[in-house]
Parts: structure tokens; C-alpha cells; sequence
């Protein structure tokens, strides 16, 4: 454990595993920690380590904190957690690296918490709040700075460890050794991309909201399927390996007009049915409605 004033860049000696406490431990929070769970579950069958070596949830309500411990005890290292409900100073105090993962309005109720901003300086914050700038977060953290604060945008297929998570690049020094432990922790529980500040509210859209989208439209073909007489479980087993079988085709070094071209044979019901989806105007809708909710973020 980092105690204050001892290595406050956040870089522990060489060896030392790290503590990591979940600030908010939620849908997201919760994934990303069944995600982390079994990815060093994978690494410790492998002989080959794990970089942290205990990990603290922390929620607002004792049935919250039975709930998670019901999600994660299925873990063979479900030991390794411990869930807090109502004490968030505590589990900060544990740790030295923090994933805030609360309600985005919350953060500065957690900051103004007496004794917060000592515990949580020198160690690494990272963020998975929406909408809430790294610069918004610094300012709130306030006191002349002494935080290392770095940005980052999962999705809830943490749970399966295949999200695409978007990690802000940093905008000025930040130690090397942090930006590892959060390029650890996602790598995890998927794949790993970087981006810069001013487009990194597109990925809250594309990435982390995107699971929402796509489960409307394999709702909407289990809808018609079912309609026309499949059971509703025939529909949706085959509708979502579908949708995994065409991202792996397009993750193939192939690209969607490829794809669509290969499967649409002229005159055939593929076309009659993109036609139909033209109609409807599909790609504008699903343009327009990430562009909204990069308005409303």
C-alpha cells in the first residue's frame, strides 16, 4: 500500500502489486472488476503474475454491496475483493489506484468528503465518467494539484473481457509507470485505444454506449424473426452470433462495403432488404442519434 508522502508519483518499488479500489462500483465499475477478475484468474493459471494483488469496491448501500459480492463470488479469486458500503475514505485510503466509476454528478460529493483530497493525492484516478473532463475533475481535486488524474472510456463488455476502451492521451507529463498500470488494467478486459482530448467525447458515443445501440438492433431482428415463427431463443442465439460473425469478417482486414457486397448477390433478398433499410433511412438515424448524444454529453 502507498501511504501518504511515500512515492508520490504513484510508482511503487520494483515487485510490489498494487491495491486498486472501484469508486462507485456499479454496472461499469462492477464489469470491469469481473472483467480484471478473471483475466488475472487466466495469468495465475499461467504462472506469469498478476499486477495487482487485492481489489476494494465501494457503494452507498449494504444491499448493493451483497449484490456485487453475489456477481463476483463465481471468481476463483473472489477473495481478493472486498466490498465497502458507505466508506469510501476508507477503501481510498487502502489503495493506490482509484477507478472512479460513480454517477458523472457525483464526483464532487466523494472530493468534498472530509479527508478525501489527502487520501487520494499522489496516487493514479482514473476516470470513467462520461461527459466529465480530466480538467473538470483536476479542478474539483483542487489544492494546488498533486494528482495524477487520466481519463478513460470502457463499455460493459468488460464483463466478457472484449470492451474497446478509449484511454485519453494524456495532455502534459504524466508518469510512464501510471500510464502502464492503466494500459494494465484495460488490456484486461479488452482492447485498448488512444486518443486525443478533442475528439475523445465520440468514443463515449462509439464505444461505451455503443452495446445500448447494437442490443436495439438485435432486439429488432429477434422481433421479426419471432413474427414470421422462429422461437425467441432460436432468434437471438442466431442473431447474436451473427453480429459477432460479421465484426470478426470486418476485423478480418475486410471492409463493410466488402462484406455487404459478398452477402447481397444482385436481385437477391439481401438487397431487397437493404433497400428496405435505405428507406427507412438507417444510416441517418444512427448517425443523427450518436450525434445527439454527443449534444446532450
Amino acid at each position: 500500500m502507498v501511504k501518504n508522502g511515500e512515492h508520490e508519483s504513484g510508482i511503487l518499488p520494483a515487485g510490489s502489486k498494487r491495491i486498486l479500489t472501484v469508486l462507485g462500483c456499479g454496472a461499469l465499475g462492477t464489469a470491469i472488476l469481473s472483467g480484471m477478475l478473471a483475466s488475472i484468474a487466466d495469468l495465475t493459471a499461467d504462472n506469469s503474475g498478476s499486477l495487482f494483488a487485492h481489489f476494494v469496491g465501494c457503494v452507498r448501500r449494504k444491499d448493493a454491496a451483497t449484490a456485487i459480492s453475489d456477481r463476483l463470488g463465481s471468481h476463483a479469486n473472489a477473495a481478493n475483493v472486498e466490498i465497502l458500503d458507505g466508506q469510501n475514505l476508507r477503501g481510498v485510503k487502502q489503495a493506490d489506484t482509484i477507478l472512479l466509476a460513480c454517477q458523472p454528478h457525483m464526483y464532487t460529493a466523494i472530493f468534498d468528503e472530509p479527508g478525501m483530497r489527502e487520501a487520494l493525492r499522489g496516487k493514479l484516478i482514473i476516470s470513467v465518467l462520461a461527459s466529465v473532463a480530466t480538467t473538470q475533475l483536476e479542478l474539483a481535486l483542487g489544492d494546488g494539484g498533486g494528482y495524477f488524474v487520466i481519463r478513460a472510456m470502457p463499455n460493459i463488455a468488460c464483463f466478457v473481457r472484449d470492451s474497446a476502451t478509449v484511454i485519453e492521451s494524456p495532455q502534459r507529463a504524466f508518469p510512464d509507470a501510471l500510464l502502464r498500470v492503466t494500459d494494465t488494467v484495460f488490456r484486461c478486459v479488452g482492447r485498448v485505444f488512444y486518443i486525443k482530448t478533442p475528439v475523445f467525447d465520440v468514443c463515449t458515443a462509439l464505444c461505451g454506449s455503443a452495446p445500448a445501440f447494437l442490443a436495439v438492433i438485435i432486439e429488432s431482428m429477434v422481433d421479426g424473426a419471432v413474427a414470421m415463427g422462429l422461437s425467441h431463443q432460436d432468434a437471438f442465439h442466431m442473431a447474436a452470433h451473427t453480429m459477432r460473425g460479421a465484426a470478426n469478417l470486418l476485423l478480418d482486414s475486410r471492409n463493410p462495403w466488402t462484406v455487404r457486397h459478398q452477402v447481397a448477390s444482385p436481385g437477391g433478398s439481401t438487397m431487397q432488404g437493404l433497400l428496405t433499410l435505405e428507406q427507412g433511412n438507417v444510416r441517418l438515424t444512427i448517425s443523427v442519434g450518436r450525434q445527439a448524444h454527443n449534444d446532450i454529453t
